[in-house]
């Protein structure tokens, strides 16, 4: 049961991000791009964000790449000049997710601890990990829905059910 509950808010979350770059598709390029709201960052940039740190842990727990290595990596704003490039990015990031999310067979494999280092002792579980990416997405797409609203584009109810 639990597994399911994780890959149903996996399922969520993508539909809200998908709604909340509809939305986004109204803006102009200096909307997109520019500070809403005084010390948060652009749509632009948080969306990127969002993006980054979600592929960032995904390619740790599949072992495409190890924590350092995908931690490290970075996700420059120039690569994504507007909605559709940061669309594009999500898209393969879900299809990344997607791919992950059908090895997980079982409540036994969320259990798996990743060590924060080599050598370390120190780790967390799969699914405290995969929580913690949903709440940072969620909590990243309300800020974007802040500054949508603030321009008068509002994505609608982003309530789980």
């Amino acid at each position: 049961m639990f597994l399911e509950a994780v890959k149903r808010l996996y399922e969520y979350q993508n539909d809200i991000m998908q709604r909340v770059m509809d939305t986004a598709e109204s803006l102009s390029s200096i909307e997109f791009s520019s500070v809403i709201i005084k010390g948060q960052p652009s749509v632009r940039q948080t969306l990127v964000h969002a993006c980054d740190a979600h592929v960032c842990h995904l390619s740790w727990w599949d072992g495409s790449m190890s924590r350092d290595e995908s931690f490290a990596r970075e996700f420059t704003l120039e690569k994504y000049p507007d909605i559709a490039s940061i669309r594009a990015f999500w898209n393969l990031v879900q299809a990344e997710t997607n791919a992950f999310l059908a090895t997980l067979t079982s409540n036994a494999d969320l259990e798996r601890v990743y060590l924060r280092d080599v050598g370390s002792n120190e780790g967390r579980t799969l699914w405290e990990m995969m929580l913690h990416v949903v709440n940072h997405g969620t909590q990243h797409r309300s800020e974007v829905a802040i500054m949508l609203t603030a321009l008068g584009h509002s994505p609608g109810d982003l309530d789980f059910l």
